[in-house]
């Protein structure tokens, strides 16, 4: 295969990880930046979570001149640029791209009373939803606006809340679009986006917004962007763009897509029932599905995702990796600091810890629920905790506790997916910052009952998948070949010896859910 070079930008909660991606007989990062950014909480206004967006195309300016220099590869050198980003945010633009106000991202759920005031009343529901419109939009969407996470809200609190900048008001973007405008001008958006707005078509034939119900949630589709799949090329970089990120004008910008489309082919699960498990911040399992199947019972869905025929069925939980990173900023200061004497990774010494402690953590449960939760339970009042402390734990059990909670929690979607009657494979594909340690991948072996299989470039999965969606659609390669590109890792086998402990554990995981969803609502209102 011909050497082809391909920038990808990972844009996440924390960062964006631009890697800079050569596809030859396998894929390889030749060069790889992170650089970070925060959250804002504004005032007074509860359960929001902006972020701003001249910090994300600042992070990509800088990372693509740092890694065009880490890897001596000069910008005439560079066949394409591409996109993973964080999604369902809602960025208001006006009609020069530039936004009316911080975009509100995944994890923004002020638009509590707009949810409730769209979806909530009426006599018969389920899940807290109106029957008859969530019936219209199961039938339309393939799924419903059932949080107050969901763009939808997100837009008519805008609406509600800043008249003025709302007049203003060209597109609603997520963030991906909002940088692919920035790079060629246009407003684009990819079809795993569209969907999660749930104003869009998603039946077989269809994939198209569907003015009924634009016209009934009061969304003109004239604020909605023109709707491209993600191998299609968005257009040439622009001279200014290009003059930003050190690079050359005219470069191709393909659409890329949400992390939750490009991760599943970073992984290498292109073909049907292909599953992974990934451990970021947030954490997911994703098996490929050919029909639209929707489990409310489990809050699990299909989504349109990268590969033509096939949609991601996926249970996704807010706190995965994020609940480790709050243990090593607040329980491992001594670790921290030999670290950093060191020069190597904290991280190396928390699984060091982790695997001087037995499986099941001498019955230390820790529940990764730390923003709320989607799958399998929808709940944002819940919150994590340490269960069934005793005067004997250690610091080394809760830091395993929190690999194991993460897993019974990956367990529990799991049940959505039996319950749907999907094959799923003896093999399982492991994906994200989890996927690094190896004390991660047994335990997920062991908790799940099924092989674990990490991938090589675990936390780049974003950019390797889209660098590879990429490729598809220069061309290059195709989703059975480009799967055999992807660098993988030796297998973990579940044990035996361990399955019982983990069956109690998990029987116990639950029902603290249940016995606590009340009070958690009575402290977290």
């Amino acid at each position: 295969m011909e050497k082809t070079i391909i920038l990808a930008h990972d844009v996440g909660t924390s960062g964006n990880k631009t890697g800079l991606i050569k596809i030859e007989d396998k894929i390889e990062m030749i060069g790889s930046k992170t650089i970070e950014y925060g959250i804002l909480h504004p005032e007074n206004i509860p359960h929001g979570v902006e972020q701003k967006a001249g910090d994300w195309w600042n992070a990509i300016c800088e990372g693509s001149k740092q890694v065009l220099k880490q890897a001596s590869i000069q910008p005439t050198q560079v066949d394409a640029i591409t996109f993973s980003c964080q999604t369902q945010g809602a960025v208001f633009v006006d009609e020069y791209n530039a936004p009316l106000d911080n975009p509100y991202i995944w994890m923004d759920a002020r638009a509590v009373k707009e949810l409730e005031d769209g979806l909530g009343h009426g006599p018969f529901k389920i899940q807290g939803m109106n029957l008859r419109k969530l019936i219209q939009f199961l039938r339309i969407t393939g799924g419903a606006p059932g949080t107050a996470k969901d763009p939808l809200w997100k837009y008519w609190w805008f609406k509600r809340h800043k008249p003025d900048r709302f007049k203003k008001l060209h597109k609603m973007l997520d963030v991906k679009d909002y940088l692919i405008a920035k790079c060629t001008g246009n407003f684009y958006t990819t079809l795993d986006y569209a969907q999660l707005v749930w104003l869009f078509d998603t039946r077989p034939g269809k994939l198209e917004w569907h003015s009924g119900l634009c016209d009934r949630y009061d969304i003109p589709v004239e604020h909605l962007p023109i709707v491209k799949r993600a191998t299609e090329t968005a257009g040439p970089l622009l001279e200014n763009a290009a003059r930003d990120m050190g690079l050359v004008e005219g470069i191709p910008v393909n659409m890329g897509g949400a992390d939750a489309s490009c991760i599943p082919v970073g992984s290498g699960s292109t073909a049907e029932h292909d599953t992974h498990v990934y451990t970021g911040t947030s954490g997911w399992v994703i098996s490929n599905v050919r029909d639209r199947m929707v489990n409310l019972k489990y809050f699990e869905v299909s989504l349109l995702g990268a590969i033509p025929g096939f949609y991601n069925f996926i249970a996704e939980q807010e706190t995965s990796g994020a609940c480790l990173a709050w243990a090593k900023d607040h329980l491992a200061d001594l670790e921290v600091e030999r670290a950093q004497e060191e020069g190597v990774s904290v991280y190396d010494f928390l699984n060091e810890m982790v695997g001087q402690m037995p499986p099941g953590s001498n019955g230390l449960i820790f529940t990764p629920w730390m923003h709320g939760n989607r799958a399998p339970r929808e709940d944002p009042h819940v919150r994590g905790a340490f269960f069934n402390i005793s005067l004997q734990t250690h610091r080394r059990e809760m830091f395993r506790a929190i690999l194991e909670g993460d897993a019974l929690h990956k367990r529990w979607m799991l049940e959505g997916f039996h319950e749907k009657k999907i094959p799923l494979p003896d093999l399982f594909t492991y994906i994200g910052g989890g996927a690094k340690s190896d004390e991660w991948c047994q335990i997920m072996a062991d908790v799940l009952k099924k092989r674990i299989q990490p991938v090589r470039y675990a936390q780049d999965g974003g950019a390797i998948g889209a660098a590879l969606i990429a490729a598809v659609g220069l061309g290059i390669t195709n989703w059975e070949n480009g799967k055999m590109l992807i660098p993988m890792g030796r297998i973990f086998e579940p044990r035996k010896e361990h399955e019982k402990t983990y069956d109690k554990l998990f029987v116990a995981f639950k029902q603290i859910y249940e016995n606590n969803k009340s009070l958690y609502k009575f402290l977290n209102p």
